[in-house]
């Protein structure tokens, strides 16, 4: 009988749509997952980017100190070496003045090289901790910004499925659309209205 077979084509109809719409929101909960841990990843890589721009901001100041105290170390070297030479001079007679003097400027100058050498090394090393640990934080921000396009890459990839989905439904609701029409009416002539409509065509609850 017709009856019969419209309203098994009606059930088939919303049993497919049925298990189609449980696939689309899998596939839309497992995209926005993917989403979820983007963010995630996001703002982690961010953070990382975010210190290792002020380590690298702190290793340059200690960077300047360094060359400071260089440069302060090779000018006291230079006046060093020039008291050096006066003293010797003095002492082979072809310079006056005060040999001890001129000594205890030339050992305050060695001091003062010492000292600013000093500072330059350890302003060096604190700059190069600093770029050490500045890299391995950059490092760290690379694997989550890879990891982060992963996550992007597979939340389209389920996005796509779950609009492949969606349309596999649009296209079931309209697969029959002259037999549609002429089930309608024969619904409306034989059931009351009340019980047709739960019978229209299969809706999906999905959204996007």
């Amino acid at each position: 009988m017709i009856a019969d077979s419209v309203e098994q084509d009606f059930l088939t109809l919303d049993q497919m749509i049925s298990d189609l719409s449980k696939e689309a929101r899998k596939y839309r909960d497992s995209r926005d997952k993917y989403h979820k841990q983007a963010s995630v990843l996001a703002e982690k890589r961010n953070r990382l980017q975010e210190k290792a721009r002020e380590l690298s901001s702190e290793a340059r100041i200690y960077r300047e100190k360094r060359d400071e105290c260089n440069a302060s170390a090779r000018d006291s070297k230079q006046k060093r070496e020039g008291f050096y030479d006066r003293a010797a001079q003095m002492k082979a007679g072809r310079e006056t003045g005060d040999i001890g003097e001129t000594r205890a400027q030339a050992q305050k100058c060695h001091e003062s090289v010492v000292k600013m050498s000093a500072a330059g090394q350890a302003n060096h090393e604190k700059m190069s901790q600093l770029m050490d640990e500045a890299s391995k934080l950059r490092e760290e921000a690379q694997v989550c910004h890879e990891q982060y396009l992963a996550c992007k890459e597979a939340a389209d990839l389920e996005h796509k499925k779950f609009t492949e989905v969606l349309a596999k439904i649009d296209s079931l609701k309209n697969s029959l659309p002259d037999r549609s029409r002429s089930v309608v009416r024969y619904f409306d002539s034989v059931y009351p209205q009340n019980e047709h409509q739960s019978r229209e065509e299969g809706k999906s609850d999905v959204t996007v």
